[in-house]
């Protein structure tokens, strides 16, 4: 059994997705289980979200968790542009683990993300010139790996996948092409914590699961495509401004959008609102203004009334489909609604994949915010 554990819930379901495309086994969950008959298990945890002191203990107590399972190897989620507390996690897994050494890989260039002499680019952009240096909770606001994971009191080394790896600390890969995400997989052993975003992860999984090791662990291939259904619910919690524009243009052409009330007094009101726009026109798109300032503004706020709302429709039993946008939205909506274990059936597109949650009557689909939606995802 392969266990990982994730920092947001969006980055767990994306490596679900390519366990799914790998035809293994795969369960997704908040909690760690006693015991699984997955051949991958994969945690999802809210530190990215967390102060750094809470994120290391959460860290800890989960590794300890997942390392009970016993399994065959274990691999860190991290955000793909070093998002997070990732420096303080990782050195609080290795003191779990026992291991000196962690290889961190971080860039992914399917995405168009690379990591060239220490200095991350986003489709040949330094990427604190891109979007992400308007990240409400992790601003990126230099091009330097070593800033972004404000490396000061950690031995950070920034690698090539050609190098020589020093035996202990924690190497920061570049990554310019597809075959030094393979190179690094090569480079890891069993005395290794491997860390970083989904391309790592695949090319760890293309080299340790083999077609004939992936036939035995999966027994037989599922036929887990199903047709999605309606009523459907969408939840864009995330600042992408790709996002907001698409939903902007559905709104002013009079499709069924929602947006919060700067103030709301009732809860019940609001998905009052949402639940008529479902009725009428099989599903409702919930959203965030742009404009939000001051108190209004704030992330954790913006979350916690978006997962109220998305709780009073669910209660309400018409809604079959749940896609929702934003690693943080995500993670405040399961867990205001109770939804703790998730069983992956289909990967859209990389990062954008569907679950059955425990209760069969509700898919759920989630995508990181800075990904893109599949062609004519919000019209089925």
């Amino acid at each position: 059994m392969i266990a990982v554990i994730a920092d947001d819930f969006t980055g767990a379901a994306e490596l679900a997705g390519i366990c799914v495309r790998y035809h293994l086994r795969v369960e997704l969950a908040t909690e760690v289980p006693h015991s699984t008959n997955a051949n991958v298990f994969i945690l999802a945890t809210d530190c990215r979200s967390m102060k750094e002191e809470q994120a290391v203990a959460a860290m800890k107590m989960h590794t300890e968790a997942l390392l009970a399972l016993q399994p065959s190897w274990l691999f860190k989620k991290t955000d793909s542009v070093l998002r997070g507390h990732i420096l303080a996690e990782i050195a609080a897994q290795l003191t779990v683990t026992g291991y000196d050494k962690a290889v961190l890989v971080a860039a992914n260039p399917a995405l168009g993300r690379t990591i060239t002499d220490g200095l991350y680019f986003v489709y040949g952009q330094p990427v604190h010139e891109t979007s992400f240096s308007h990240d409400p909770d992790f601003p990126v606001v230099s091009s330097s790996v070593k800033d972004i994971l404000r490396a000061d009191g950690y031995p950070v080394y920034s690698k090539k996948s050609t190098d020589t790896l020093p035996d202990k600390g924690i190497i920061a890969g570049d990554v310019k092409t597809v075959d030094d995400l393979t190179r690094w997989a090569a480079q890891i052993d069993n005395e290794t914590l491997a860390a970083g975003a989904s391309g790592f992860f695949e090319a760890l999984l293309s080299r340790r699961a083999t077609a004939q090791s992936r036939d035995t662990l999966a027994a037989a291939e599922r036929d887990t495509v199903q047709n999605r259904s309606t009523p459907v619910l969408f939840v864009c919690g995330t600042t992408f401004s790709n996002s907001r524009d698409a939903i902007q243009a559905i709104y002013v052409n009079g499709g069924p959008v929602s947006y919060m009330p700067e103030e709301i007094i009732d809860t019940v009101e609001w998905a009052d609102e949402v639940t008529a726009l479902v009725r009428k026109h099989g599903k409702a798109i919930v959203a965030i203004h742009a404009g939000l300032t001051g108190n209004s503004a704030d992330p954790h706020r913006l979350g916690s009334r978006m997962a109220a709302l998305v709780k009073e429709v669910l209660q309400r039993n018409i809604i079959r489909e749940l896609i929702m946008e934003g690693g943080a939205t995500s993670w405040a909506v399961i867990q205001e609604s109770g939804l703790t274990q998730f069983f992956p059936v289909e990967e859209l597109t990389p990062g954008v994949v569907r679950m059955q949650t425990v209760n069969a009557d509700l898919f759920l689909t989630v995508k990181p915010g800075s990904y893109n939606w599949p062609a004519g995802m919000w019209d089925f």
